[in-house]
């Protein structure tokens, strides 16, 4: 289980430096040690992803707790495209409850087109994989990734994209606690509520 959430980590990393390699930027032919071609030069390199859309404003620690059945917190510090929640009080023993929504949203169809594509080869995003059902209702295209036992979901969730937009609604938790069928009802909503 462990490897699902490295392989997770490693997705959203691989995902945000793909995104932010694949703006376009520009340079100076030639190079000036003035102050002001300095700054002009630093405005237009890439930078990190920025949240156009703040992630946090589409989940909330309610919807958090919907999807966990226990009361969750904000856990700040993962970025601007990342909104993720632990359990409130974790029970001794047990893996604390964790969930995120990662949301980027794009300058163009082809740049989201390009993300989009990108995640579906990362992840594996195909009819026949293991553990990997295409949903519809949700967005332009979204699918579930995880293991569903009894209705609940340890490592896994929705991808989902609309629009200029895509985002990633995910379980971190060891151990069948999150709800399926809270996961996508959510991830609904927030595609609906997308451009």
């Amino acid at each position: 289980m462990r490897v699902k959430w490295s392989r997770t980590i490693v997705a959203v990393s691989c995902l945000a430096t793909l995104i932010s390699c694949s703006s376009p930027s520009t340079s100076n032919s030639a190079p000036s040690s003035s102050p002001a071609a300095s700054q002009s030069s630093a405005a237009t390199q890439p930078e990190s992803p920025a949240a156009v859309i703040d992630p946090c404003s589409k989940f909330s620690a309610a919807d958090a707790q919907a999807i966990m059945g226990a009361p969750m917190k904000l856990v700040p510090g993962h970025g601007a495209i990342v909104c993720m929640y632990n359990e409130a009080s974790p029970k001794p023993g047990m893996d604390t409850a964790r969930v995120s929504l990662t949301l980027s949203v794009h300058k163009s169809p082809e740049e989201e087109n390009r993300a989009w594509n990108n995640t579906k080869v990362i992840r594996r995003l195909k009819p026949g994989e293991k553990n990997i059902t295409q949903l519809s209702g949700i967005g332009d295209e979204a699918w579930f990734d995880g293991h569903i036992e009894k209705g609940k979901v340890d490592m896994g969730g929705v991808l989902a994209r609309k629009g200029s937009s895509d985002f990633m609604l995910e379980s971190a938790t060891l151990g069948y606690r999150a709800s399926a069928e809270q996961i996508k009802a959510i991830a609904k909503r927030i595609a609906d509520e997308l451009k």
